[in-house]
C-alpha cells in the first residue's frame, strides 16, 4: 500500500461483522425471541407475528421520508423506533424494551473481520492517521462498544452518518471528512465493501479508494435464504458458512464447499441423531464405510462439546462384503429382494452374482442367455419370474461365497462384544435397505435382538424391513438423487472388499485405492470445512438456546439444488470427485463432454459419465445444447436407425452433418454476441 496522509475504513462487513447470513438477521432473531419470551407478552399479535416486516418497513419509510423532505440527511435510531411506536401504537416501555433487545442482539452476533482489523492496527502503530466512516443508524457510543469486541486499538475518530446527517452513498461524507481532516483526496486512502458508496463514489471524487471484497453467498444460499428469510436457524446456518469462507478465503474451494454444501445437510441429521440415540438410551452408534466417515467426524465433535454419554465406533462394509456371503435358500424373502435388485441392472447380472459369464449363461435356460442385450418388459418379466423360482443360481452363489461368510460373521461378532450387552444402532446416509437386510441375516448368527438402523434419507425404492427396525430423518421424493447426496459423503480409502483374521482379530481387506487421488482433489481440506462449520454450529447452539437447528428446509433447498439445478462451480466440485455406481472407482463422476461425445451421444444416448446434469453443465455452451437437443428428441436413434435399415444412409449423414452445423451455428453467435 502507498502512503497516503489519511486512511479511512468501511465498519460493517469490512471490519466486523454479524454471525447472520444478512444484516436483517437481526430482525428474524429478535422476532424469534418477541414470540416466545415471556417478557414481551405485552406486545399486540401483529406486532410478535409481523415484527421482521415492520422493522424493516420503518427504516424503509423513514428513509424515504428523509431523502424526500429532510436534504436526504440519514435517520437515527431512535427515529426508525419511533415509526414503529407510532405505527402500531405501542407504549415507551415496550419500544424501550425492543430497543434494548436489539441492541443486545447486535452486540451478541458481532464478530471481527481479522484481516482488516489488522491492517488498520499496523497503519496506527506506524503513527498513521487513520478514522472510520459508516453509513449507519446506530448510536456511536453503541459502535464503539461493537468495535471492542475486535483487537482494534481504541480511540479512533468515527464519522457515523447518522451523526454528521450526511451519506457516503451521496458522497457528501467524504467531502466533510475531507474539511474536518484537512486532507486533500488524492491523498486519501479509503477501504469499504460497497461497491457503489465506498468505491465508486469515493473513486469518483478523486480518493484513492479499494473495494473489499467480503463474500458473497453462493447461489443455493441466496434462493434458501430469499424463500427463508425471516427464519433465525436458516439466517445462523448461512451465517455461519459465509463467516467461515471470509475468514479463511485463502484455504481452498474443496474447504468453502464443506462448509457450505456438505456441512448444512449433514449437521441437521446428526443432530437428530444423537438426540434420538439419546431417547433410545442408544450407547454406541455405528458408522457405516463409506457414507459414515464424515458423519462420525461431526458426531464426534458434537458428542464431545455436550459431554453426551454415547461411543462412535466406524464400521467397514459394504455391498460387495455382505450381499453375496448373506444369501441362503431358507431365508426367501432376501432372495426376493436380491432379484428385485438384479432386474435393476440385469445387463450387469454376472458382475453383480460374482459369476463369469459361462458360469451364470450354464445355468439359465437359452432365451435369457443374451441378458446383456434390453429386454421387453414382458421378457423382463418372465426373467424375473424364472429367477425368483430357480434356486440352481442361488446355490451356485452360496458355495462360491462360503468361505467369504464365516470372516463377516465374525468381524460383526465384535462389534456385539464391543456393546457389552448395551444398546447399540447403525448409521448410513441413503440406502433402499437392502444391504442392511443382507448384514441383518448375517448378524442372526450372533445377535437375536432386531437391529436398529438411522438413515439420512430414504429412496423412492425401499425394502421392506428384515429384522431392523429403521428410521429415516429425510425422505427423497425423486430416485437416483441419492447417488448424488453419497458424493458429500466421501471416505479416504476404497470400498469394503471382505475380511481377513490379522493379529487376532478381524479386519477389513479394502480396495486399493492410491491416495493421490484424495490428495489432488484435497480431500482433507473438504474435512476441514465440514469440522470447522460444525464447530461453529455447537458455538451458537450454546447461544441460541431457544432454537432447533433440525432442519429440513436446508436439506429440501440444497437437495433439490444437487439434483437439478446446480450451477458450474459447483458441478466442477462435484463432478471432479473419483467416484463410480457400478464400475471404476479411479474415474471422475461426471467429467466433461468433447464433441465426439456429444455426438454419439445423440446418435446412441450412451456417455461416460455418472451423471448426464454433471456433465453437461460443466461442458461448453455447445455440448450443453446438443446434449438438451437429445434429451428433447427420444426418438432419434429409432430415427437414424431406419434410415441406415432402409439404406438411405445419404439422409443419415445429412441428419448428422444438419445437427453439427447447428451447433456450430450457435456457438458462432455467441462468439459474435460476445464480441460485439
Amino acid at each position: 500500500m502507498m502512503c497516503y496522509d489519511l486512511y479511512s475504513f468501511d465498519i460493517f462487513d469490512t471490519i466486523i461483522t454479524r454471525k447472520v447470513a444478512k444484516p436483517n438477521g437481526i430482525f428474524a432473531l429478535m422476532q424469534n425471541i418477541i414470540r416466545s419470551d415471556l417478557k414481551y407478552s405485552d406486545l399486540p399479535n401483529d406486532v410478535k407475528t409481523n415484527f421482521f416486516k415492520y422493522r424493516i418497513n420503518a427504516e424503509y419509510r423513514q428513509r424515504r421520508i428523509h431523502i424526500q423532505w429532510k436534504d436526504n440527511k440519514d435517520i437515527t435510531f431512535d427515529q426508525i423506533y419511533q415509526d414503529i411506536k407510532e405505527n402500531y401504537f405501542l407504549s415507551d416501555s415496550q419500544i424501550d424494551a425492543l430497543k434494548e433487545l436489539e441492541l443486545n442482539l447486535e452486540y451478541e452476533n458481532i464478530i471481527p473481520i481479522n484481516e482488516n482489523v489488522q491492517k488498520i492496527n499496523n497503519l496506527i502503530s506506524n503513527g498513521k492517521r487513520v478514522v472510520l466512516i459508516s453509513d449507519m443508524y446506530l448510536p456511536e457510543e453503541f459502535i464503539r462498544k461493537l468495535l471492542s469486541k475486535t483487537q482494534l486499538l481504541p480511540d479512533i475518530k468515527i464519522y457515523l452518518s447518522s451523526v454528521v446527517g450526511y451519506k457516503k452513498d451521496t458522497g457528501d461524507i467524504f467531502k466533510y471528512v475531507k474539511s474536518q481532516e484537512n486532507v486533500e483526496y488524492e491523498n486519501w486512502y479509503h477501504l469499504g465493501d460497497n461497491e457503489y458508496s465506498d468505491y465508486k463514489q469515493a473513486l469518483y471524487l478523486g480518493i484513492n479508494s479499494e473495494l473489499y471484497h467480503y463474500t458473497q453467498l453462493k447461489c443455493y444460499e441466496e434462493k434458501l435464504l430469499n424463500s427463508n428469510v425471516e427464519s433465525p436457524v436458516i439466517q445462523l446456518t448461512i451465517g455461519c458458512a459465509k463467516n467461515l469462507r471470509l475468514a479463511n478465503y485463502k484455504i481452498s474451494d474443496k474447504f468453502d464447499l464443506g462448509v457450505s454444501l456438505a456441512a448444512p445437510i449433514f449437521y441437521p441429521y446428526v443432530e437428530w441423531l444423537l438426540e434420538q440415540a439419546q431417547k433410545r438410551e442408544i450407547k454406541y452408534l455405528y458408522f457405516l464405510a463409506r457414507d459414515g466417515y464424515i458423519l462420525q467426524k461431526i458426531a464426534d465433535i458434537i458428542i464431545k462439546d455436550r459431554n453426551l454419554n454415547i461411543k462412535t465406533e466406524y464400521v467397514y462394509g459394504s455391498k460387495k462384503a455382505w450381499r453375496l456371503p448373506s444369501l441362503s435358500l431358507e431365508n426367501k424373502m432376501l432372495k426376493k429382494q436380491f432379484v428385485e435388485v438384479l432386474m435393476w441392472e440385469y445387463k450387469k447380472l454376472d458382475k453383480m452374482l460374482g459369476l463369469n459369464p459361462k458360469e451364470l449363461q450354464s445355468l439359465l435356460p437359452k432365451e435369457f442367455c443374451k441378458y446383456r442385450s434390453t429386454m421387453s418388459d414382458k421378457k423382463l418379466k418372465k426373467f424375473k419370474e424364472f429367477l425368483l423360482k430357480d434356486d440352481s443360481w442361488l446355490k451356485l452363489v452360496i458355495e462360491k461365497n462360503k468361505d467369504r461368510k464365516v470372516p463377516a460373521i465374525n468381524y460383526l461378532k465384535q462389534l456385539v462384544q464391543m456393546a457389552n450387552g448395551e444398546k447399540f444402532a447403525f448409521v448410513d446416509v441413503d440406502g433402499t435397505r437392502f444391504t442392511m437386510n443382507c448384514m441383518s441375516s448375517l448378524m442372526r448368527e450372533v445377535y437375536d435382538g432386531d437391529l436398529i438402523t438411522f438413515y439420512l434419507t430414504s429412496t423412492p425404492n425401499v425394502f421392506e424391513a428384515i429384522n431392523i427396525e429403521y428410521y429415516h430423518f429425510y425422505a427423497l421424493k425423486r430416485s437416483l438423487v441419492g447417488h448424488v447426496m453419497e458424493l458429500l459423503a466421501r471416505a479416504p480409502h476404497g470400498q469394503t472388499l471382505g475380511y481377513e483374521y490379522k493379529d487376532n482379530k478381524y479386519v477389513p481387506i479394502l480396495e486399493n485405492l492410491p491416495s493421490k487421488i484424495f490428495e489432488n482433489w484435497q480431500f482433507d481440506k473438504y474435512i476441514e470445512g465440514i469440522e470447522a462449520f460444525t464447530k461453529c454450529m455447537c458455538e451458537y447452539e450454546k447461544q441460541f438456546q431457544n432454537i432447533s437447528f433440525e432442519n429440513q428446509q436446508i436439506m429440501e433447498r440444497y437437495i433439490h439444488f444437487m439434483a437439478r439445478d446446480v450451477d458450474r462451480d459447483t458441478a466442477n466440485l462435484l463432478g471432479t470427485i473419483v467416484h463410480s455406481l457400478y464400475g471404476s472407482e479411479q474415474k471422475e463422476f461426471a467429467p466433461k463432454v468433447g464433441f465426439a461425445e456429444a455426438l454419439k451421444y445423440i446418435i446412441t444416448k450412451k456417455i461416460a459419465t455418472e451423471n448426464i446434469l454433471y456433465s453437461k453443465v460443466r461442458s461448453n455452451i455447445v455440448i450443453q445444447k446438443m446434449i438438451d437437443y437429445r434429451l428433447a428428441h427420444p426418438d432419434i436413434r429409432k430415427e437414424m436407425i431406419n434410415l441406415f435399415i432402409h439404406k438411405r444412409r445419404r439422409q443419415a449423414y445429412l441428419t448428422i452433418l444438419g445437427i453439427t452445423i447447428d451447433f456450430g451455428n450457435i456457438l458462432f453467435k455467441k462468439k459474435n454476441v460476445s464480441n460485439n
